[in-house]
């Protein structure tokens, strides 16, 4: 019996070692963060729009979790739960290890967890972020257009088709190029499925609708610079050279794309771009939190789990 308690204990301990870790680090990178301007601006947003928001970050990570749930439940273990703690794992490494070191979790866990070899989960993490990458630009690109709202719609949806159609070619020389460079010739991993682009648009416009929802509160401008200015924050943040949490560039990318789009003094926007930056990485880091609490995050994903557990 002792020896069967005794693993459960341990994965207690190291559970909350890795839970003080994250908040001592959360801690040290907002030490320096003006909480009583902060909390002045925040005051000024309706609680309900703070709920909406919260619950739409929420939903992105679910949407996400549908996304990798989507590719990997064949041939792994890959539930809601699974995918989920998973995919908030992730997004709470990225944020907070700087320069993007982050983004290698992914492809532990896959390895660690399921068996995955490394290759084929460094590709697969590579063809998520070349999605992530395409919609992202998309969006941006119709958001940004000199047009009405019906056009860029017209404009968002041909780019979308043309993303699908050209994305397939593109991964197949991305392929090419790895197992040369490997010296490997390993299973081809396909291009996204019809699920995974239905996943990866719907979170990219449930997350900057969230993202922009509290700024009309902060800050004089209509809804439509506040998207623009979480879209500049969300594209600054995709940049490979990082700080920890992205403090920095994503409050740059606010501040010039609401600059392009409304007249504000680039100090308020800063301080608005400050508070939703805030409130991205408190559910970000919250929910990885939850995840590694309830084991959710840590579970063995093999078909047949008799080899080694998980990390």
């Amino acid at each position: 019996m002792s020896k069967k308690h005794k693993p459960s204990g341990k994965k207690f301990w190291i559970t909350v070692l890795v839970t003080l870790a994250a908040v001592v680090a959360l801690g040290w990178m907002l030490r320096q963060v003006d909480w009583r301007q902060a909390a002045l601006a925040g005051a000024r947003v309706p609680v309900h729009v703070w709920l909406l928001s919260t619950l739409g970050l929420a939903s992105s990570h679910l949407l996400r979790a549908g996304r990798v749930r989507a590719e990997w439940r064949g041939p792994l273990r890959m539930g809601w739960r699974e995918a989920w703690g998973l995919m908030v794992r992730h997004s709470a490494w990225v944020v907070l290890v700087p320069m993007r070191g982050g983004e290698a979790i992914y492809v532990w866990a896959l390895h660690r967890q399921g068996g995955v070899p490394l290759r084929q989960a460094g590709l697969s993490l590579l063809r998520l972020r070349l999605q992530d990458m395409a919609v992202l630009a998309v969006l941006a690109l119709a958001l940004f257009a000199p047009f009405g709202w019906p056009w860029r719609l017209l404009l968002l949806a041909a780019m979308l088709v043309t993303a699908i159609w050209l994305l397939p070619a593109v991964w197949f020389i991305v392929q090419e190029r790895a197992a040369r460079r490997s010296g490997e010739s390993g299973r081809q991993l396909p291009p996204p499925a019809w699920a995974s682009w239905a996943y990866a648009v719907s979170n990219w416009i449930v997350k900057l609708a969230a993202i922009g929802w509290p700024l009309p509160s902060l800050l004089p401008i209509d809804f439509d610079a506040a998207l623009k200015g979480a879209t500049g924050g969300e594209l600054a943040a995709a940049l490979p050279v990082q700080p920890p949490a992205g403090f920095g560039p994503y409050e740059a990318g606010v501040i010039a794309a609401i600059r392009s789009a409304a007249e504000a003094p680039w100090s308020e926007i800063a301080l608005a771009a400050l508070v939703v930056h805030l409130l991205a990485l408190a559910v970000t880091v919250g929910s990885s939190i939850v995840a590694r609490l309830l084991g959710w995050s840590h579970r063995d994903l093999r078909r047949h789990p008799s080899g080694p557990g998980p990390a």
